[in-house]
């Protein structure tokens, strides 16, 4: 199960997220990724935004969790963990997407 095929069914999850779920229910109303309240705030603070929103979504993921040691979630937090962590990759992502467009110009 940890192949290539797995890697590419989270980086499907991601999109989902991004264009069908959590994104697109809170932040993206139909609009284009540019215009959508992650770039807009990037154009004013920079990159520190996006990179920041990827470092709270993974001090998230440490809540689902009493021990040092990874144990078995329940479906309902394993699910929400799952959120969080798409979420880190998401955020990530769009600060690779704002570097490539600055760098382009």
């Amino acid at each position: 199960m940890l192949d290539k095929e797995h890697f590419e069914r989270v980086l499907n999850d991601v999109c989902s997220q991004v264009f069908e779920g959590k994104g697109e229910e809170r932040h993206g109303h139909g609009e284009k990724l540019e215009n959508q309240p992650w770039k807009l705030i990037t154009d004013n603070v920079g990159t520190g935004f996006v990179v920041g929103q990827a470092m709270k979504k993974l001090m998230e993921l440490k809540t689902f969790s009493s021990s040092s040691v990874d144990e078995k979630l329940s479906p309902k937090d394993y699910a929400a963990w799952k959120r969080e962590a798409l979420g880190v990759i998401v955020y990530t992502t769009m600060a690779i997407m704002y570097r490539d467009k600055v760098n382009e110009s």
